[in-house]
C-alpha cells in the first residue's frame, strides 16, 4: 500500500474502479443501435469500459466494452462475480458513480466515494477533508487509465472500421497499463 494512503488513515483499498467512454463514430442502420450508443457522459456515441486498479496504479480487472448508455452500476453488477478475487474486508475507492455498487460484489465490498450534498447548500469541513483525500488518492486510477488511451485506435473518436478490433485494443491498453513503468 502506498504511503500516501497510509498516512490518509486508508490502508486496506483492494481496488479503485473506474469508467471510461470511448467517443466512436455512430451506427445509423439500426435506431436502436443509435440510442444505446449514446452516453450522457461524453454527450455522443460511445463504448464504456469499467477497469479496477490497485493502489500503485497496475490493472487487475476489466470490462469489455458496452454501448454507451448502460450504466457504470449496471456494468459492475454484470461484471460483478468476476470481483470475487476482493478479499473480505477490503474496500474500494471509487467516484460518486460507484456508490451503491457494494451489493454487487460477491464479499459485498465497501465503496469509499466523495460525499453527496443530500439536499444542503454546502459540505461540512469534515466532509471536505475526507473528499479531499479519497480525490487525491484516485489519481492513480485516472492515470492508469490514460495509459489505456495511448492505444492510437483507442484515441478521439474511435472510427466504425475499427469497431471489430475495439474489444482487443481495450484489452491490449488495459495489458500496457501493467508492461508500463509502475506508477508508485
Amino acid at each position: 500500500m502506498p504511503d500516501d494512503y497510509i498516512a490518509a488513515g486508508i490502508e486496506k483499498i483492494a481496488a479503485l474502479p473506474d469508467g471510461k467512454d470511448f467517443m466512436m463514430d455512430t451506427i445509423r442502420m439500426n435506431t436502436i443501435v443509435t440510442r444505446c450508443q449514446f452516453s450522457d457522459k461524453v454527450k455522443c456515441s460511445a463504448a464504456r469500459c469499467i477497469s479496477w486498479m490497485t493502489a500503485n496504479g497496475l490493472s487487475f480487472e476489466h470490462t469489455d466494452l458496452f454501448l454507451g448508455r448502460c450504466s457504470e452500476k449496471r456494468i459492475v453488477e454484470i461484471w460483478g462475480p468476476r470481483l470475487a478475487k476482493i478479499p473480505v474486508g477490503w474496500s474500494c475507492l471509487a467516484d460518486r458513480g460507484f456508490a451503491g455498487t457494494a451489493r454487487y460484489y460477491p464479499h459485498c465490498i465497501q465503496q469509499l466515494t466523495p460525499k453527496f450534498k443530500a439536499g444542503r447548500l454546502q459540505f461540512s469541513v469534515s466532509e471536505i477533508k475526507v473528499d479531499m483525500d479519497i480525490c487525491k488518492l484516485r489519481y492513480t486510477c485516472e492515470v492508469a487509465f490514460a495509459r489505456v488511451t495511448t492505444i492510437k485506435g483507442l484515441k478521439d473518436r474511435i472510427p466504425y472500421w475499427f469497431f471489430n478490433d475495439m474489444d482487443d485494443m481495450n484489452h491490449w491498453g488495459h495489458a500496457q497499463v501493467n508492461l508500463m513503468r509502475p506508477l508508485i
